[in-house]
């Protein structure tokens, strides 16, 4: 008579270290991505790369420009990636970083814009100046 029980293999042990942990994508992390890691331990930890993304406005930026702002912010994403080994950031043109801060700011939906053309919740189609 045949037996209707199913034998089982043991699965391997899950490593205990992270380091032992081995990741399998296809896909390597982007500039995105690290630039993403970096703003998530600068929001914790630094106010003034905080106060450097807050304004929508240029006459409320800490510089006086927006632009300059996102330059002193990702000066300080540049020194946060020197301190944890982020070459791949280190190495890279301010102008780039600020190209992956707009990406990662518009997958939190905080970007200026998207903060500026948000009321009680809910993005609104932009102010239109007429002049006046």
């Amino acid at each position: 008579m045949a037996s209707n029980r199913i034998l089982h293999r043991e699965a391997p042990p899950l490593p205990e270290k992270i380091d032992d942990w081995v990741r399998h994508i296809k896909a390597e992390r982007t500039l995105n991505d690290m630039v993403e890691d970096l703003h998530r331990i600068l929001v914790e930890e630094d106010p003034e790369y905080r106060a450097y993304l807050r304004a929508t406005w240029d006459q409320h930026a800490i510089t006086g420009s927006l632009s300059f702002d996102n330059c002193k912010a990702c000066e300080k994403l540049q020194v946060k990636a020197k301190e944890i080994g982020y070459s791949e950031v280190v190495d890279e043109k301010l102008g780039i970083i600020n190209l992956s801060l707009g990406v990662v700011l518009r997958r939190y939906k905080a970007s200026r814009k998207q903060r500026r053309n948000t009321v009680a919740g809910q993005e609104v189609p932009p102010e239109r100046d007429n002049g006046d």
